[in-house]
């Protein structure tokens, strides 16, 4: 009885049953950081493609097929341009204006605008290409 009653939970926790319930607190600084440092290029919850450029954090974007840690390296070291991309269109670096503690609440805040399945896949990511996380 007490091995399927760990099957079960171990598969629960797989799918997600857990649910996504982050800290208001961590969500709402977040928000703030992301109206401040991301909304004017990204955009809000609403909207978008995934062929954007920048691109929308939202549902309908492309975010959340990455893990945290290449996520959290992005914001903090920029990228390079891509070819053929106006200037206007190059993702700057972060590093020395956030702390990876405030990329985190950003994270934390998109998180807020996926489904429970992208949520489910991008956990499963990072849970893969983020050692220690």
């Amino acid at each position: 009885m007490l091995a399927v009653v760990a099957v079960v939970a171990t598969v629960a926790a797989a799918c997600g049953s857990r649910g996504f319930d982050p800290d208001p607190e961590v969500v709402a600084r977040g928000e703030q950081l992301y109206a401040a440092s991301c909304v004017q290029c990204h955009g809000g919850p609403t909207g978008g493609q995934i062929s954007d450029i920048p691109p929308r954090h939202n549902a309908q974007g492309h975010t959340w097929h990455h893990a945290d840690c290449l996520l959290t390296d992005i914001v903090l070291d920029g990228l390079p341009p891509r070819p053929g991309a106006s200037g206007d269109q190059i993702m700057p670096a972060f590093r020395g204006e956030l702390t990876e503690i405030e990329v985190d609440a950003i994270l934390t805040y998109l998180k807020t605008w996926w489904t429970d399945e992208q949520r489910q896949a991008q956990a499963e990511v990072t849970a893969a290409e983020c050692p220690g996380e």
